[in-house]
């Protein structure tokens, strides 16, 4: 017989309108995913640059400063079934064009802009309606679902990016891509509808496209002054954004990492490298979600961000170590892959310590109609604070080596873990 009132995984697996919005996630993320992956590739393959891959990731990040608050605010007076299921189709067009414009990095630069635009509806869409479909005892675990679920499909995405692109060439894949995201678009047709919210958008724009501009710039403001407001929710912004840029640097120097340090072809750095790193935030998120919660948030956010860092400094240690004659042993295939994987795998389960906490306390802090305005912040604070460390990662991994750019944000990320321990104690 089934337990009522279990708060596991299994709890979830009945609950269909989860489900669905479950599954569209995992559809759209691992398109999301292997479309940025196949262009890193593509813009790293033409150009040897990790400035030039920093490009890809400022186009994706720079929608979300200009339009990530604005576009929480617009979600939270629309039907957000509907939004998810436009986004989807909006995107799949675009990734149509992909075939006829890949030799411009310029072009592919405006296209993936363009796809990161319509993106910014998506999350304020998809991640309020995580209460409304669970209990309120089930949030933590629905969170580690969806955590999983992001990790896991861009695993996904970059591990089948490079084997996709051999299969199916370039016209191919960005074809199989656009379907993924149509196929997420269709599922969610049954989600249920929020008429109510997108009544009220459409009147107050219907009759008076001024007031209409002023109580969207309200509701913006509105989501800024509550944020900070509470302490715990400007925290839990600081931490995911932390997390999210940290992926991005790392996501733009994998390309040159597997070229210049290990040797080995670019496209075989998502096994080697990325999917390590969410391999470990999937056994992580899993245990987070079933056992972990029993546990102190604080101690366990405070672990994740000092293990991080640590690791990092560990792969930056091993890669100085390469100059060296006696330690060219390690930079034998058999020694460096394994050696690699598992300390990218220890990085994933770090970041999961403090990712799905800080999604739970976000989901818990938040209340009903303000969500998707504190996921608009939270995407605008991905987009415009990380612009600068994704940019300058490239442009310093050019100048002085990929080995020294991570040292460094291994050494700031374990510092700062520290200096949270020490000085800047959270009771959550």
């Amino acid at each position: 017989m089934e337990n009522k009132h279990s708060t596991g995984v299994l709890a979830l697996f009945g609950n269909k309108p989860f489900m669905i919005l479950w599954i569209g996630q995992i559809l759209s993320q691992i398109s999301s995913n292997m479309i940025l992956y196949l262009l890193a590739v593509v813009v790293y393959k033409s150009t040897g640059s990790n400035t030039a891959v920093s490009g890809l990731y400022m186009a994706f990040g720079i929608p979300s400063v200009i339009f990530g608050v604005l576009a929480g605010a617009i979600v939270d007076h629309l039907d957000r079934r509907r939004v998810i299921i436009v986004s989807g189709i909006l995107r799949a067009l675009l990734v149509g064009l992909l075939p006829f414009v890949t030799a411009n990095t310029g072009v592919v630069y405006l296209v993936l802009f363009l796809s990161a635009v319509i993106s910014q509806f998506y999350l304020p869409a998809e991640a309020p309606l995580i209460p409304q479909y669970v209990r309120e005892r089930e949030l933590v675990t629905a969170n580690s679902l969806f955590s999983f679920a992001f990790y896991s499909s861009m695993a996904l995405g970059f591990v089948f990016a490079g084997p996709t692109l051999r299969v199916l060439g370039d016209t191919g894949s960005f074809i199989f891509i656009a379907g993924l995201f149509v196929l997420s678009s269709w599922i969610s047709v049954v989600l249920p509808k929020n008429g109510k919210n997108s009544q009220d958008l459409s009147r107050y724009l219907q009759y008076d496209i001024v007031e209409g501009i002023r109580k969207i710039s309200g509701s913006i403001a509105d989501g800024i002054s509550y944020v900070s407001q509470s302490k715990t929710l400007g925290d839990c912004l600081l931490l995911l954004t932390g997390t999210q840029i940290i992926f991005a640097i790392l996501g733009t120097l994998a390309p040159g990492f597997a070229d210049r340090v290990m040797g080995i072809d670019i496209r075989d750095a998502s096994v080697i490298i990325i999917g390590p790193v969410v391999g470990g935030v999937l056994m992580g998120s899993l245990w987070v979600g079933n056992v972990g919660f029993r546990y102190n948030r604080s101690k366990l956010i405070n672990t994740g961000i000092i293990s991080a860092g640590v690791t990092l400094v560990v792969v930056s240690i091993i890669i100085y170590l390469k100059r060296f004659t006696g330690f060219h042993f390690l930079f034998e295939d058999q020694v460096i892959v394994p050696l690699v994987i598992s300390l990218f795998f220890l990085l994933g389960i770090a970041n999961s310590l403090l990712d799905v906490p800080a999604n739970s306390m976000l989901q818990d802090h938040a209340e009903g109609d303000m969500r998707g305005r504190v996921y608009g912040v939270l995407s605008a604070a991905v987009g415009g604070i990380g612009i600068l460390p994704v940019l300058l990662g490239g442009i310093l991994a050019d100048a002085i080596g990929v080995g020294k750019v991570i040292s460094l944000l291994g050494a700031v990320i374990a510092l700062y873990g520290i200096y949270r321990v020490r000085y800047r104690k959270f009771t959550y």
